[in-house]
């Protein structure tokens, strides 16, 4: 057995390295999977297209959805990609199927990238655009916000300008990071002289949820707020009067936001 020699203090100096060197291993070997940030659906279900999976990824700021290698094409005139947003809206975009230039076989599409105008995916659908019917569809299990950045981690979304008998000044702008969403009132947005002013959201089902007071105990303004989990998604932010019950303004969201 080999008996070294050094000092304490060297030892010391030795395991410090040598944990900082762990760290920097560990913190090497995670960075790819937040930068990866992908998701993949549950099979596809449907009369023609029952086979492989689709998966969500962010590629130089945008966002792409990729059929798996399983996913089998339908043998079906006109099949094309069809995107569902979580308030219903559904978009048609590409062909499934690319047409050969030489006459030969036709190629699959596997891979798109999502229109900046689509800001939620529910579901993603193949469709057929000849017969006008739904051939097969697959979920996340959630509603996936897209227009994330690189890593996934941070999106923003302004309101209407709010407009009201008592609140009808600045905006509201939505944000999510870290897996939080929160809400902001703009810096020209001004407190309503009424009693009790409340947060209020609506989603995009019409469900209300009333929320913080606008204005804290010594007429602190209660500029932000988190959403709660419970909230499905935003598609009105409203400033509620609790006193007289009554809406004092409001301000919407293009699409509704998660």
């Amino acid at each position: 057995m080999i008996r070294t020699s050094l000092p304490r203090w060297s030892r010391r100096i030795v395991m410090s390295a040598a944990i900082a060197l762990i760290g920097l291993s560990g913190l090497i070997q995670a960075r790819p999977a937040a930068q990866n940030n992908t998701h993949t659906s549950k099979p596809f279900q449907g009369v023609k297209a029952n086979t492989g999976t689709v998966t969500h990824s962010v590629r130089d700021g945008r966002d792409v959805l990729t059929l798996s290698v399983d996913f089998k094409a339908p043998d079906a005139p006109a099949p094309h990609w069809q995107i569902v947003d979580g308030a219903g809206r559904v978009y048609l975009l590409q062909r499934l199927m690319i047409k050969s230039p030489a006459g030969g076989p036709d190629a699959l599409n596997r891979s798109i990238v999502v229109p900046s105008y689509i800001h939620d995916i529910a579901k993603v659908q193949i469709w057929c655009a000849w017969a006008e019917t739904l051939l097969g569809e697959t979920t996340f299990g959630m509603t996936l916000p897209t227009g994330l950045d690189l890593e996934g981690m941070t999106r923003m979304m302004d309101t209407t300008t709010f407009t009201g008998p008592k609140a009808n000044k600045g905006h509201a702008t939505f944000t999510r990071s870290g897996g939080v969403a929160t809400i902001t009132l703009s810096d020209d947005f001004v407190v309503p002289e009424t009693p009790a002013p409340h947060w209020q959201l609506v989603d995009s089902r019409g469900n209300t949820y009333l929320l913080n007071r606008l204005v804290i105990k010594e007429d602190k303004f209660n500029r932000t707020i988190t959403v709660p989990e419970y909230v499905g998604d935003v598609a009105k932010v409203q400033i509620w009067c609790a006193w007289a019950e009554t809406l004092l303004g409001e301000a919407t969201f293009a699409t509704p936001v998660h």
